[in-house]
C-alpha cells in the first residue's frame, strides 16, 4: 500500500512538472511580405525557405549562445501575393519562452518569371542574419513579419535584380512593440 501511495505522488510531481514546462511556452509565428519595390516586374517570384533561425540573447549563459533551427511551415511562397499589408506565415509553433536578439532566413532558391518576356530572371540572395531583439513571453503570443525587397540593380554595372530585407514588424500579444522603418 506504501509503494502505491509514493507511485501515486511521484506520478502528481511528475504531472505538476510537465504542466509547469508547458506553462512556459510561448507561441512564435514568422510571416513574410515583400516591400514592392521592383516586385511589379514578375509574373512568379516564388522563394523556397530552406531554414529559419533564431539566436537566443546570450545573458549569463553566453556560452550556450547559438542559433536554434526552426522548420518551415510553409517552405515555397510566391512573393507576388504578399505586398502591402498582406502576408504569409511561414512559421508558427510553440517555442520556450526567452529572449532572442537576431533572425534569419535562409533560402534554398529563388525562382523569378518576368511579366516583361516570361522568362526566369536571376536574381541574387543578399539576405543575411537580421539583429531583432524579440521575446517569447510564457503563454503568449509573437509574430515578427519580415518586409522583403525585390530590388532591380541593373543600373550598376554586373548588377541585375536582388532580394533583400527592407524592414520587419514585432507584435507581442496583439500589440506593436518594434517596427523597421519606423512609422
Amino acid at each position: 500500500m506504501n509503494y502505491f501511495c509514493l507511485a501515486a505522488a511521484l506520478a502528481l510531481l511528475l504531472g505538476g512538472a510537465l504542466n509547469t514546462a508547458r506553462a512556459q511556452d510561448g507561441i512564435l509565428e514568422i510571416r513574410v511580405k515583400d516591400h514592392r519595390e521592383a516586385i511589379e516586374d514578375f509574373s512568379r517570384f516564388i522563394i523556397k525557405i530552406g531554414k529559419i533561425a533564431i539566436s537566443p540573447k546570450a545573458g549569463l549563459a553566453f556560452w550556450r549562445k547559438g542559433w536554434r533551427e526552426l522548420p518551415p511551415s510553409n517552405s515555397t511562397v510566391d512573393l507576388t501575393k504578399y505586398t502591402g499589408e498582406k502576408s504569409v506565415a511561414v512559421f508558427r509553433g510553440v517555442i520556450d519562452a526567452g529572449q532572442f536578439d537576431a533572425i534569419q532566413l535562409k533560402l534554398d532558391g529563388i525562382e523569378g518569371i518576368l511579366k516583361k518576356n516570361r522568362r526566369q530572371s536571376q536574381v541574387k540572395n543578399v539576405l543575411t542574419p537580421i539583429k531583432l531583439p524579440f521575446s517569447v513571453e510564457p503563454k503568449g503570443d509573437t509574430v515578427i513579419v519580415l518586409d522583403l525587397v525585390v530590388l532591380d540593380m541593373s543600373d550598376h554595372p554586373s548588377r541585375g535584380y536582388e532580394l533583400g530585407i527592407q524592414g520587419y514588424e514585432v507584435r507581442v500579444n496583439g500589440r506593436l512593440i518594434d517596427k523597421l522603418p519606423p512609422g
